[in-house]
């Protein structure tokens, strides 16, 4: 039975695009390594062809990115993709006969593509990489938006029900799930971890002390919740410790936090210390990584981003590049100060004098950097896929 095509395929539905996606593009890559038909009803990202195959993963984009700035026009594009998928799922279903359908987040709802499907036996699964509830507060706090939020909060009650399996990305993610009822049991925890195949250690790596042009490195989604104002303050402070240092910005930015961001690095004079790059795909960024000194991640400490666990920071821990952070909760469960440099708040100082501590103790930074590679074994991207396809064989051959 396990070598019958059609009893391997399966379905993606994601308001994300692909292979853009990292989260996404694991799983589909770890799908069809294991045997897997995988078809993805996603979003176009620039001048991508309406039907692409890659493997045994075939993507087929249907609408453009909608904006999530503005909330209003966000829920009606989803709803609008949610309908466009609805329909395209049915009439590949009729010659496809997917056995699991997985919805990613956000939104919730998306797993409403697959209710029709489930009423013939076709397992769902609902991916929650952001829980939304929470995302929905930080990011349109106060009492005006009390109608939509009970509206976000119904979304995700009734999709999680509708789904047979959850999948979360973090601790804190997966008892918030809990608190709001859903059984443990039906939660998998799937950390967002590196790809080791792509993330190599660099035992090359020098670690000296670092007097001056230290290279610093984020990259990832860029918006006011990540904290990049912060490390940018900082750069004046660290300047007078570290002449020359630099720090290069990669990844896709909100536009009005954007606009923020040129403003502060003109009123700081720092044109030639921050640069604000564009996008870059995944392929490019082991190089970059390895071309740094050191990894940032400023996360605000928010309720919302207490709940994250970040991808670039497994990638940067993989790579085996020293790592400052502000002390997120799943973050410091994880990989303690053994592990990474925390500062305890995003403070431009504390960013400033992290830093400047890195360069000036390569002794101890070479220890954390051991440290977190071990740690990260244990969790390691393999044990996730492992863990990932597990859950895909026992809904299709149990």
């Amino acid at each position: 039975m396990k070598n019958n095509v059609a009893s391997k395929r399966v379905c993606m539905i994601a308001m994300a695009s692909y292979p853009g996606d990292p989260r996404i593009r694991r799983q589909a890559e770890a799908l069809d390594e294991a045997g897997y038909e995988v078809d993805i009803l996603c979003r176009y990202s620039g001048k991508q062809p309406p039907k692409e195959r890659i493997g045994n993963v075939t993507a087929y984009r249907i609408m453009n990115a909608p904006s999530r700035e503005n909330k209003i026009f966000y829920f009606l594009q989803s709803i609008v993709f949610l309908a466009v998928a609805f329909f395209r799922l049915l009439i590949l279903s009729i010659t496809k006969r997917y056995k699991v359908i997985q919805a990613h987040n956000l939104p919730d709802y998306l797993i409403f593509t697959g209710v029709f499907h489930k009423i013939f036996g076709v397992k769902l699964i609902l991916d929650i990489h952001d829980p939304s509830v929470d995302l929905f507060e930080e990011k349109w706090p106060g009492k005006k938006n009390k109608a939509l939020k009970f509206l976000m909060a119904k979304a995700e009650k009734y999709s999680c029900k509708l789904a047979d399996k959850l999948i979360t990305v973090t601790n804190t993610c997966k008892e918030r799930l809990v608190e709001r009822g859903n059984p443990p049991d039906k939660i998998t925890l799937i950390l967002n971890t590196a790809n080791e195949g792509l993330f190599e250690f660099n035992s090359e790596r020098r670690f000296r002390e670092i007097t001056n042009g230290v290279k610093l490195i984020y990259h990832g989604t860029i918006a006011e919740r990540f904290g990049l104002h912060n490390v940018i303050s900082a750069m004046p402070i660290l300047l007078k410790d570290v002449p020359d240092s630099i720090l290069n910005i990669y990844g896709r930015y909100e536009g009005s936090y954007l606009i923020k961001l040129k403003n502060l690095v003109s009123d700081l004079n720092l044109s030639e210390n921050v640069n604000l790059n564009g996008r870059i795909n995944r392929e490019q960024i082991p190089s970059l990584i390895n071309n740094h000194d050191i990894g940032i991640v400023p996360y605000l400490q928010t309720d919302y981003m207490n709940l994250s666990l970040p991808t670039k920071a497994f990638e940067y821990i993989a790579a085996g590049l020293p790592l400052v952070s502000t002390k997120l909760k799943d973050l410091y469960e994880t990989f303690d100060d053994n592990c990474i440099k925390y500062i305890d708040e995003s403070d431009p100082k504390q960013f400033a004098g992290a830093i400047s501590f890195i360069c000036f103790n390569p002794g101890l930074s070479k220890n954390r950097v051991e440290a977190a590679y071990q740690k990260l074994s244990e969790i390691s991207g393999k044990v996730m896929k492992e863990r990932y396809i597990s859950l895909y064989d026992s809904l299709i051959y149990n």
